[in-house]
Order: C-alpha cells, then sequence, then structure tokens
C-alpha cells in the first residue's frame, strides 16, 4: 500500500556511499510508519530503538542496554548523547545497516542538545575516524517538531539525503480494508469517520469494520461513540502527546479545531467563534497547520484569505460529532442517540465536507489527462451569482501570474447526501457563467452517490459535462 514510502526508504537504505548517512522519516501516528522501519531492520539485520519520555540519564541507560543485548555483549555505559551517537554509528562498521531511532522527538524533548550531538558525530572530525556505513534513521509523530530538524538554521540542516513525510492512505486505499462485498457506499461512510489512518480501521477498532451499509449503525455505535470504545479519546491523545501542542494552549488548540469543524472556516470566524483576536488566533493556527491538525486551502482564482479545513476526517468526526455531545453520552442508550440526532449531525458536518475534500483529492490524483488536462491549482471557491455568493466545491485552475489571470479548467459540485440532478447542472452553468471569460471552456463536474437517471441522459449527449459516481471516484478517472 505504500509502494512509493517503501521505494524512497530502499533507494536511501541501499545507497553505495561508503559512509554514514542520516534519514528522517515522520507523519502521523498510526499510519504505519514504524512497522515499515521495523521490517526493514529485521530484513537487514539493523537496530531498531523506540525512545520514551523519560529524563536523559534513563533514555542512555535504556539505549545502553538495546545496544548490548545487539551485540550480544553486556550494557553499554552511554554516559552522554556524544558516546550514544558513536556507539550507533559503529554498529555500521562492518557494512550499510539501518540503525532507527523512533520517537526522536523525546529524546529532543528532554534535551535539546541532542541535535548539536548527532550533528558533531556527523561531522567531517568524526568521519575521518570512523569506518561506518551505518543509515541513520529519525523517525518521529511530532511533525512540526520533526520537520524542524532541517529547517532554518537548525544544527542538522544540509545533513538529511532522505526527508520521507508519510500520509494516511487516500480514500481509495482505506477502501481495501473492507470486504471486498461491503459496498463503495459504506466505504465512503467508514473514510468519513476514520479516514486512512491504518491503525485506526485495526487495532483501534478490534479489527471490526462494517460488512455492509445496513451494519454502518451499529459499529459507528460500538467503535467510535461507545465510551469502551480506544477512539473516543484519540484526538485528545494526539495533541496532548505532541510536545508543541500540549502546554498552555491546549485549551486553545481544542477550540480552534471545534470551531473549523462546526463551520467557521476562514480566520475571521474562528476568532469570532473562539472570541479572541485575530491576532492571537493566526499564530495558533499556523502552528496547528505545522503540526498536522489543520490544512489550509487557497483560493485557486483569488487573493482572498485562505480557508481552513481539519487535515484528518477522524479529527472532523471528533469535533464535530464526539466532543459537542460528551455529556449527554453518559447514560443514554447510543443507538437511538445515533439515529435520532448524531447521525443527522454526521451527514452535515462531516460526510459532506470529507467527501468534498474525496473530490478535490480525485481531481488532484486520480483525474487522467483527458479529463482534467490542467490541473495546476485544485481547491474550493466562489462565485457572485445574481448579487449572493455561491461557495464552488472544486475549482480546477491552470497556470497564470496571478490567481485572476489563471484561465478555470472545471469546476464542480459534490453532493455526498443528496441525489444529483439536472437542477445541480443547471447551478454549475450559472455559476460558469458567472465567472465570465476565463471559465468559458470550463469542464462541469458532477460528484455524486445518487444520480438521477435524466442527468446521465444529459451529460451523455455533452462533451463538458462529468459525472463523477462513486464507482468512478474509486476506480475511474
Amino acid at each position: 500500500m505504500r509502494e512509493r514510502d517503501q521505494a524512497a526508504l530502499n533507494a536511501f537504505l541501499d545507497s553505495p556511499v561508503d559512509r554514514p548517512t542520516l534519514g528522517i522519516v515522520y507523519g502521523r501516528r498510526r499510519i504505519g510508519k514504524s512497522t515499515m522501519l521495523v521490517k526493514q531492520v529485521e530484513d537487514r539485520g539493523g537496530f531498531y530503538f523506540e525512545a520514551i519520555r523519560v529524563e536523559t540519564p534513563v533514555q542512555l541507560e535504556r539505549l545502553g542496554t538495546a545496544i548490548g543485548e545487539h551485540l550480544g555483549v553486556g550494557r553499554l555505559a552511554l554516559g552522554s548523547w556524544e558516546e550514544a551517537f558513536a556507539a550507533l554509528l559503529q554498529l555500521g562498521d562492518n557494512g550499510p545497516i539501518p540503525v532507527v531511532l523512533d520517537e526522536f522527538g523525546h529524546l529532543i524533548e528532554a534535551d535539546s542538545s541532542v541535535e548539536s550531538a548527532l550533528t558533531t558525530a556527523l561531522g567531517p572530525a568524526a568521519l575521518r575516524r570512523s569506518n561506518s556505513k551505518a543509515r541513520l534513521v529519525l523517525c518521529g509523530s511530532a511533525i512540526a517538531l520533526m520537520r524542524a530538524l532541517t529547517e532554518g538554521e537548525a544544527p542538522l540542516r544540509g545533513r538529511a539525503g532522505l526527508e520521507l513525510v508519510m500520509q494516511p492512505d487516500d480514500f481509495r486505499v482505506a477502501a481495501t480494508r473492507l470486504r471486498v462485498d461491503a459496498g463503495l457506499d459504506t466505504a465512503a461512510r467508514v473514510y468519513s469517520v476514520i479516514g486512512g489512518v491504518v491503525g485506526y480501521a485495526t487495532d483501534m477498532v478490534n479489527f471490526d469494520l462494517p460488512a455492509g451499509r445496513s451494519d454502518f449503525d451499529r459499529w459507528v455505535t460500538e467503535r467510535v461513540l461507545s465510551p469502551a470504545a480506544t477512539l473516543r479519546r484519540e484526538a485528545t491523545t494526539l495533541l496532548a502527546e505532541d510536545p508543541l501542542l500540549g502546554g498552555k494552549n491546549a485549551l486553545l488548540h481544542h477550540s480552534i479545531l471545534g470551531a473549523i469543524a462546526n463551520g467557521s472556516v476562514t480566520a475571521s470566524g474562528i476568532s469570532s467563534k473562539v472570541r479572541r483576536p485575530i491576532s492571537n488566533v493566526d499564530p495558533v493556527l499556523r502552528r496547528l497547520i505545522d503540526s498536522g491538525f489543520i490544512v489550509r486551502h487557497d483560493d485557486p482564482i483569488r487573493t482572498r484569505r485562505p480557508l481552513y479545513a481539519l487535515a484528518d476526517p477522524f479529527l472532523q468526526f471528533h469535533y464535530a460529532v464526539l466532543e459537542p455531545n460528551g455529556s449527554a453520552f453518559r447514560g443514554r442508550e447510543l443507538s437511538s442517540m445515533w439515529s435520532d440526532h448524531l447521525a443527522s449531525v454526521y451527514g452535515s458536518l462531516v460526510r459532506g465536507p470529507v467527501f468534498e475534500e474525496m473530490t478535490r483529492s480525485w481531481s488532484t490524483q486520480f483525474a487522467s489527462r483527458s479529463t482534467l488536462p490542467i490541473r495546476d491549482h485544485v481547491g474550493p471557491s466562489l462565485a457572485r451569482v445574481d448579487g449572493k455568493d455561491r461557495q464552488i466545491d472544486v475549482l480546477v485552475a491552470g497556470p497564470g501570474e496571478t490567481p485572476s489571470a489563471r484561465m478555470i479548467s472545471a469546476i464542480g459540485e459534490a453532493k455526498a447526501g443528496e441525489e444529483l440532478t439536472e437542477r445541480h447542472l443547471r447551478s454549475l452553468e450559472q455559476i460558469r457563467t458567472a465567472l465570465g471569460e476565463n471559465a468559458a471552456q470550463a469542464k462541469l463536474l458532477l460528484f455524486g452517490e445518487r444520480v438521477q437517471k435524466k442527468l446521465i441522459e444529459v451529460a451523455a449527449g455533452r462533451a463538458d459535462v462529468e459525472i463523477i459516481d462513486l464507482e468512478r471516484l474509486y476506480t475511474g478517472e
């Protein structure tokens, strides 16, 4: 499922360079980073160490024990990180093997000198005295912290030969974890709840995924809503475990994520919702973006304030469904609570926005060149129609010196919970007209789970109309 990630890692590990090299791997928790690295270590006879949140002397003692066990000797007495990195690099004296330090962020949290010590170990003076060919890999889940290792004036800047940023699986890969006969409607619903994080589809739901559409309500109440469900507390844990987000501003972080999940998607809207001035909100937004919790959508054809969305479907579900209704779960029958109220909240605040993100992903990743020959910029936008702003779910544009100069190659409407009809086609036609000359040749894309038969007939006779139902979304181009 991760062919590109695996290929990049293999290329790094197989490098013929006759000296130690440094690679950095990071991404969200529970997406398979450690699994991939452990497999490489096992296959290549390498060394793997997972750091934990402890003080430096304890960490060095743990590491010394692990290196000793790997070498078949007693625990190495490591008095400093300089000694630790020297010992780690010596593991590669007899050939190029992977040496993995997982959860590297925990080391930096406890001792900020770790980066400088590693830089020294990889420096010219140390290498002149070394025969090492170790392939040292630093892995972590604190995205902003790991990214900062090679940015600006960081000691390790320019040292890494690999910086692999792993992402959750896309909706097509996520669907392969369900039964073959579960159906694409079920796949889309499950994705809108847990996204593409492999751990959420396996261990954290006790390897239980819905067998089909009729099993979805049972699954979501038992595996996500239930107080016994491990996913109930996952979002809170994710923020608490990130060293840049778990401090004094933790409540503001949660408030901003909740505001976005419930429809406040501009900086001014978020500011109003959390009752903080924009000057206070902007740096927190940037921090949440850097940490991988929020994505920023720039308008492909306008220079205007960006829109913000949660980076993961599960976060959207948590902050739209779970968090606002937490107290209501106590003493209530979950299945009736879901059917009476929460299912409609899920439909409007989760399924719809996630489906829109899926359609933009399809336009960027999966649409063929004949369908969308030009797609330099893909994102949401708006148009002024009859004096009112109309939201555009998907707008695809080409290159241009300024956003307003870009030619629009397609505009799209995404509907997860209602049937696509000729009314939706007419709406897109009105928007295309309102966008003017730059959109005159734009295709009209209609994304939906159910499509009116008449609309299918109309689209069949028009080269400028494309219908993307679930079958095409998941398997076509």
